[in-house]
Parts: structure tokens; C-alpha cells; sequence
């Protein structure tokens, strides 16, 4: 029987967490202390030992009582506590303390609240939970009672309030009940060519500047609507720039009035409305129209806005929508493209600087008039054409100078121009977005901006709002334009068949033996096929040029990490790469580049196998994941570790049958498999990795492996603590992968760790002998053969060349006893000759069988 433990559930925020860790920790200081909590914790602990068990708020409740019964078998709980805190959702953890709490300790159970004063759960303490009760009822009294005071006191603000209630309500009857807007048809697109309009308004000088430019040179159509001008614009046209049609209104007409009228004289098949203090680069007609031939149904081709040199880019036509934002800004904004961006999806192209397809533009009824006297108005056009699935680009080669001489700021004042906006948005979540949740959400948001803007008439406005007509389709479009998906053209086409890649990594660098096989068969494959690769990301990052010589696109989609993961019955990894921005970008790529091939890297890619209809699906599979962790449960059986397992097997069986073939490693996999099953097995860049003349530092050991894959970590922990206190005089070096920290803060007498390394081939250099002490593994080890490959002797286990056929003495140490390991080490550092044969058979060996060719 184990020591008992106290056991605190964090049922808080992280600064009550850090009060009651300190006040609680001081309590029987004898005890460890085990935290549970959705983070592991960092503050004082007053004094105890602690030990963390992670909550999963995304799990079931039942799932999360077993892991925490499993991690506390065998110990008996001395004391329990939690945390009682208002506004914080942790109803489910309170409700696991009690019942394990109660259950273990029914009379030794705390109960802690913010100041980090406590009661007990128990009879004699019913005169400390009433004054706790009082306390809590006093301090909501309080609050509550002066704010409405206040408010009572002044008639502004409790105008002001009950206004905004009275806007807010009005947003969720709106989202149970609005009539569908009908959808009109396509209209015949008119002759191919491209039409310009241009909305001026006493902008003489600026329509100068604008026309001038050689990028509009190629326009077969120019018209410009003389919105109620006084500056003589009509006749300075007429006489500077005769071919222009000049449409003259004797009164000021709003923005989206003004391009409407001119939209009733386009002759050609595209449009592009532009404002008059737009000044484009050379070729910025030809690169929107370019996006027009890459990408199906498009509606609108956006071009690239920069500002003036020392002005904020506010604008720079990726417009997108984020939920990464605070409460008081607003959702839609523009952010920078990455280098070498071209043609991502944007939620709307800017009305100043964009590109239509005329029929499509008129079948939606031109821009809405509503909207006055300007703003929104072309995100409402942009949302209404992707409902009915046509979608809006950045151009990012299209380049234009705005000079921001902002017509509407002459005529109106900043309140006027803010009170529009808000009320514009308002408008456009009213006519324009179908899905109740969305409204809902997107209304509540405003409405907290509307409450901090504290303007009457904003909210008189706001409140008197009526049903109207809403666009009707399908916002999942909102997946591809919230900024996670980034486009990246590669070489031009060649005409051969398209094979599609989807990968959870960008295969370069090669930073990872996943990653290494991934860029070498594409390599390969490339001089056959056409290669179009969509993968994640996590930082969105411009693409190697390496990369983008081999492929004709790259498509990027930004994963956000989580901590924790909804409990679907699938295993965590697949929650964690099932992605509703890559759902939408694997199902665009089809359509542009309709492939005869997608291949899906790993097992948890297989949920997109619906996502690539009607291409022919080919499942690559790195390792066995089920494989894997049945050796892993071997090793250690613990509770999380088998429900892993359980999963994988399910899932694992079941994504075989929904492709049509599956790429395994070895043969072995193959049987595991089965029918659908073929060997492609991993490789080495026999030319990148030679042999070197340079001697080698003398008892320098290399392992390299990624901490984020755990078989590495097990490995290091067997040799370090098995195989290395045999060794005398030694130096171990270990390339540990990007963020190596997160997974296993290595240090250690005689060791020395790297993060991740562009070339480890200077690494291999300097080491005498390479090892591979996996006591789990699956799939194959690419590093063992790169490591061969540059003439190195190497010692590994047999989990080490798993599913490689390589036997032992056959161009590698092969030895699962710590014993015999560090004496097969050993000799090899002291006999340069044994050491010397060994190196040239590796080295032939892996030219005789291994070249990715």
C-alpha cells in the first residue's frame, strides 16, 4: 500500500488556483500533493511535493473519474479539496470531487473559495458554510445593487441599457424565425473582356492619377460614374480620356448606388469596380483575371492594397473572419499575406480594387442598396456569392497604392461614418447570414460593441430593426476564410496526371524521417506527375523553395494546438487533425486540380477520405499506430495508454476500408493489413548522404529523434538509465526536434541536446557510432539508413530496424540486452578496423537496396 496523498481539484482560474495551491499545500506537508487540473500547475505549493493528474474538460465525465481513480490506485486520499468560484465552468470537476472526495474521505473533504479561506464539508461546520453562503449572497447584493443604483441616477445610462436589451432580444427572435430570399439565376455571361468602373466624386485630380496607370491599360471598357461632381470631372474626362463612358448624376448617390448604375452599361464578361484614389501597378488587370482559369466558379479576383510609406496597412485585400479578436473589435479584418501567397480564399473582395464575373455579379442583383451611405456593402456581396458557392480570391500579384483620400470622410463626420458601419454590420447579419448560430453568435459580439460605443441614436437605430429576407446556403465557407488556409503556386503544369498529397506536416524541412520520406517520393513522383500538396502547419510560414519547384500548388492550413479533445471514440491524434479549414481545403484542391490520385499521409488523414471524391485514395501508412501502442501497453499498462489502444484498433481497422489501397513499410505491416495492402518501402538520398574523409571525434555517440514522437523518449530513457552508466568517457549527442522542451526537459551528466537541425549530416560527421535503442517502434526508421548511408556504424535493438531488412552483422549492430550493448558499443570506439568493416558494409548495403529511386 502507497503513501495517501491530498488531492486538490482546481476547480478555478488560474490566479485562485495559485491562492489555494499555496494555502492548501501547507496543510499536512508530509502528503504529496496531487493537482487536478486542466493545466499542470506552476505557483507555490506552501511546501508539498506535487504531482499533476490532467483533466479533460472536453471528455465525459466518467471517462475523466476512471483516469483519476487509476492514477490515485492504491493510495489512500488523506485529504480532498476544490474550488468554489463564480463564472467559472468547472461545474463537472466539483461534481468529480465529490464523488471521489466524499468517497475516499467523506469527513476530510475542504472546500475552498477565491480569498483562499476554507470550510469542511461535514456537520460541526454548518455555522462556516452559512457564513460562507452569507458572504457570497452579500457581495452579489452589493454588485448588483449599485450598478443599477447608478444607472437609476443617471437617465442617459439606463437609456442606454434598456436599449441595448432591447437590440440584443431583437437578435435572437431574429434567429429563430426570417424569410429566404429568392435565388435568382445566372445570366448569360456577355463577351469575354474586361470592364472598368470607377465611382468618382469630385475627384478630378485623383481620376488623373488613377486612369494613368499602365496596369489599366488593358482594359477594353472604362466607365465612370460622375457622382453628383461640381469640380468639372465629366468635361476634364471627356476631353483627357475621350474612350472613357462618363454616366453624370445631378445628385450624390451612395457607393453601392453608384456602381449598380454603372454595372447596367457593362458590355464584358468581368468586371472590375475600382475607387478613383487607386493608383495600380503594371500588369494588375492580367493577374486578376488569372485567378479566373486556376479556380472553379469564381466570383471575385481581389487585389493587393498597400498604404502610403508611413501609414499603418490597415487594409490589404485578405479580408478574413477570426474569432482571435477582442470583444470590442470587429471579426472582419485584413491581414498581411505571407511571401509567395497567391490566390487564398478571402471572405470578400474590396469593392475599391476587385475583379467580378459580371453574370454572376448581376444574378446576385448588383451590391445592395440598403447600405448607406457606405461600408459593408461588399462584404455582403462577397458572403451572398459563396452561399451560392462561388468563391473570392486574393491576387496578391494584382498590387495597388491607395491613397486613402477617403470621399466619404469630406461629406460626413466620424460619428456619422461609425454610427454606419454599425449599423451596416447590422443590416448585413440580418440579410445575409442563414445559420442561426452564426447570427447568434455574430449579433452577440456586435452587441457588446454596441454597448461599449454608448450611442443613443446607434441603438434607437438598432432597436427598431425589422425581419427581412436572408440569403439562404451554407456558411461553411467560414472554414476556408478565417486566415488558417494559405495557397502557394509552384511550377507551372506540365499537362501530366495530377496526384494530390494531403499530409499533417509540410514535408521540408526534412525535419523528421515522415518528412523526409514524404519530400523524396515527391521528388521522385514529380517527374512523372503533376503534384499538388495540401497539409498543416503550426505557424503559417512562406514555403521552401525546394518545395514549391516540385509542386504545382502548396496549400497550407494553420493547426491550432489544444491541450485537450472531445471524447468521439477516436483516438486523440485523429481529434487533433480533424480540421473543418482542411475539410474545405482538400475539397476545393479536388475540384481545381481534380487528380486521378490523392494520397493521404498517416492514419489519422483517412477521416478525408470523403473529401476526395472522385479520385482513387491511396492510405500511406508511416507506421501501424495500433501496432505501436500494443507495444506500448506492453511496456506499461497504464489506463490512458490502453484507451488509446482500444481506439486506434477500431479506428485504424475501419480507415483501411474506406480507401482504396494502403502503402505500408514492410511486410509485415502488409499482413497486418491485408489484401488492399502494398509495400512501398522508405529509402535514402544516397547522394545528399555520403561517406565522410573527415575523421570522426573520438567516443562521440548520435542519436537523433524527435521528442514529440514518444518511442523516442522511451528509448533515451532505457539507454540513459541502462546502457550509458556502463559506458566511461563518453559523450552523447541527441537532436531532439523542434519544441523538444514541451515533451521532455533532457539534461543529463555527459549529454548534450540540440532542438531541431536543418542538416544533421555534420552531426553524423562528427559521431563514431550511431544508436537506436528503441524498445518500441513500428513502421520503419529512416534515420538508421541515412546513418548507413554515411558510412557510420550503428547499434540498435531490434524494435530499431523494424520492418527494414537488415539482420544482425549484416551492416549493423543489432542487440536488445543493456549489457551487451554498451560492450558492442565499447568495442566499436576502441577498434577502428571492426568499426571500419562495419561502415563499408553499411555503405553498401544500403546502395545495393535502399536509393529512393
Amino acid at each position: 500500500m502507497l503513501p495517501p496523498v491530498k488531492v486538490l481539484f482546481a476547480s478555478a482560474g488560474p490566479q485562485t488556483i495559485d491562492t489555494v495551491l499555496r494555502a492548501y499545500g501547507s496543510l499536512l506537508t508530509e502528503h504529496v500533493l496531487v493537482v487536478v487540473s486542466e493545466f499542470e500547475p506552476t505557483g507555490d505549493a506552501g511546501g508539498s511535493t506535487v504531482e499533476w493528474i490532467p483533466y479533460h474538460p472536453f471528455r465525459t465525465l466518467e471517462e475523466n473519474r476512471i483516469l483519476i481513480r487509476e492514477r490515485l490506485r492504491g493510495r489512500g486520499i488523506r485529504l480532498a479539496a476544490f474550488i468554489l468560484e463564480p463564472n467559472t465552468p468547472h461545474g463537472p470537476l466539483r461534481k468529480l470531487a465529490l464523488q471521489i472526495g466524499l468517497r475516499s474521505s467523506p469527513l476530510q473533504m475542504l472546500v475552498y473559495y477565491e480569498t483562499g479561506d476554507h470550510f469542511r464539508l461535514r456537520p460541526d461546520s454548518a455555522h462556516n458554510v452559512l457564513r460562507y453562503a452569507a458572504w457570497r449572497m452579500r457581495n452579489r447584493i452589493v454588485s448588483g445593487g449599485t450598478k443599477w443604483l447608478w444607472r437609476l441616477r443617471d437617465s442617459r445610462a439606463l437609456r442606454l441599457s434598456v436599449l441595448f436589451r432591447r437590440a440584443e432580444r431583437k437578435g435572437k427572435r431574429f434567429a429563430r424565425s426570417r424569410p429566404i430570399r429568392p435565388v435568382s439565376p445566372v445570366e448569360t455571361s456577355p463577351p469575354p473582356g474586361i470592364s472598368l468602373i470607377i465611382p468618382s466624386r469630385n475627384g478630378k485630380t485623383l481620376l488623373k492619377t488613377c486612369l494613368s496607370a499602365p496596369g489599366l491599360a488593358s482594359a477594353d471598357e472604362v466607365i465612370v460614374v460622375d457622382n453628383g461632381s461640381t469640380d468639372g470631372s465629366a468635361e476634364f474626362l471627356k476631353a483627357t480620356f475621350p474612350k472613357a463612358v462618363v454616366i453624370c448624376t445631378t445628385e450624390s448617390l451612395s457607393f453601392s448606388a453608384a456602381i449598380n448604375l454603372g454595372l447596367k452599361h457593362v458590355s464584358y464578361s468581368h468586371v472590375c469596380l475600382l475607387n478613383n484614389d487607386m493608383e495600380v501597378e503594371d500588369g494588375f488587370l492580367r493577374h486578376l483575371r488569372e485567378s479566373f482559369h486556376h479556380t472553379p466558379d469564381l466570383f471575385c479576383s481581389s487585389a493587393q492594397i498597400f498604404l502610403p510609406a508611413g501609414q499603418r496597412r490597415e487594409e490589404t485585400g485578405k479580408t478574413i473572419l477570426t474569432w482571435k479578436h477582442n470583444y470590442d473589435e470587429f471579426p472582419i479584418r485584413c491581414v498581411e499575406p505571407l511571401e509567395g501567397e497567391d490566390e487564398s480564399f478571402v471572405l470578400y473582395g474590396s469593392g475599391g480594387c476587385s475583379l467580378y464575373d459580371t453574370a454572376k455579379l448581376r444574378s446576385l442583383g448588383g451590391m445592395d442598396e440598403v447600405y448607406q451611405p457606405a461600408y459593408v456593402e461588399d462584404l455582403d456581396l462577397g458572403v451572398r456569392a459563396w452561399l451560392r458557392g462561388w468563391p473570392s480570391v486574393l491576387a496578391s500579384r494584382a498590387r495597388t497604392l491607395h491613397h486613402h483620400r477617403s470621399t466619404t470622410s469630406k461629406y460626413f463626420s466620424t460619428r456619422e461614418l461609425d454610427v454606419a458601419l454599425h449599423t451596416n454590420f447590422a443590416r448585413f447579419l440580418i440579410r445575409a447570414v442563414p445559420d442561426p448560430h452564426w447570427f447568434r453568435t455574430l449579433w452577440h459580439e456586435a452587441s457588446l460593441r454596441w454597448k461599449v460605443a454608448k450611442d443613443e441614436d446607434l441603438l434607437r437605430t438598432l432597436a427598431a430593426m425589422k425581419r427581412e429576407p436572408v440569403a439562404q446556403g451554407d456558411m461553411g465557407f467560414l472554414a476556408l476564410t478565417n486566415g488558417d488556409v494559405a495557397v502557394f503556386p509552384g511550377r507551372p503544369r506540365s499537362g501530366k496526371p495530377v496526384i494530390l498529397i494531403a499530409s499533417p506536416y509540410v514535408p521540408f524541412p526534412l525535419a523528421h524521417g515522415a518528412a523526409v520520406r514524404i519530400f523524396n517520393l515527391i521528388r521522385e513522383t514529380s517527374k512523372d506527375f503533376d503534384i499538388a500538396l495540401v497539409c498543416f502547419t503550426e505557424q503559417p510560414s512562406p514555403i521552401a523553395r525546394e518545395l514549391l519547384d516540385l509542386c504545382v500548388e502548396v496549400v497550407t492550413v494553420h493547426r491550432h494546438g489544444s491541450h485537450t479533445h472531445k471524447s468521439q471514440g477516436r483516438p486523440d491524434t485523429v481529434e487533433e487533425f480533424d480540421s473543418p479549414s482542411f475539410h474545405g481545403a482538400l475539397r476545393w484542391s479536388v475540384a481545381k486540380w481534380q487528380p486521378q490520385v490523392v494520397q493521404l499521409e498517416f492514419t489519422q488523414m483517412a477521416i478525408y477520405s470523403r473529401d476526395c471524391h472522385p479520385a482513387r485514395t491511396v492510405l500511406v501508412e508511416h507506421d501501424i499506430t495500433f501496432d505501436l501502442f500494443e507495444q506500448l501497453v506492453a511496456q506499461h499498462d497504464d489506463w490512458e495508454t490502453r484507451r488509446q489502444y482500444n481506439l486506434w484498433v477500431e479506428f485504424e481497422r475501419m480507415a483501411w476500408t474506406w480507401v482504396n489501397r494502403v502503402a505500408v513499410m514492410s511486410e509485415r505491416d502488409q499482413a497486418t493489413v491485408g489484401d488492399k495492402a502494398l509495400v512501398v518501402a522508405n529509402g535514402v538520398d544516397l547522394e545528399r548522404f555520403q561517406p565522410s574523409t573527415t575523421p570522426s571525434e573520438p567516443r562521440r555517440l548520435l542519436f537523433i529523434g524527435s521528442f514529440a514522437h514518444k518511442p523516442n523518449v522511451l528509448a533515451l530513457e532505457f539507454f540513459l538509465q541502462q546502457v550509458f552508466p556502463l559506458l566511461q568517457d563518453v559523450t552523447l549527442h541527441v537532436i531532439a526536434g523542434r519544441s523538444h522542451e514541451r515533451f521532455w526537459d533532457l539534461t543529463h551528466p555527459g549529454v548534450e541536446v540540440e532542438g531541431f537541425v536543418s542538416d544533421v549530416r555534420e552531426a553524423y560527421r562528427r559521431a563514431t557510432v550511431v544508436i537506436a535503442p528503441l524498445v518500441a517502434s513500428a513502421g520503419t526508421n529512416i534515420k538508421i539508413l541515412e546513418a548507413m548511408a554515411m558510412g557510420k556504424a550503428v547499434v540498435s535493438t531490434s524494435a530499431g530496424i523494424n520492418g527494414l531488412d537488415l539482420s544482425r552483422g549484416n551492416g549493423i549492430i543489432v542487440t536488445n540486452e543493456a549489457a551487451d550493448m554498451a560492450a558492442q558499443i565499447e568495442r566499436l570506439l576502441n577498434d577502428g578496423p571492426s568499426r571500419a568493416a562495419l561502415e563499408q558494409q553499411a555503405r553498401r548495403i544500403v546502395e545495393e537496396s535502399f536509393g529512393w529511386d
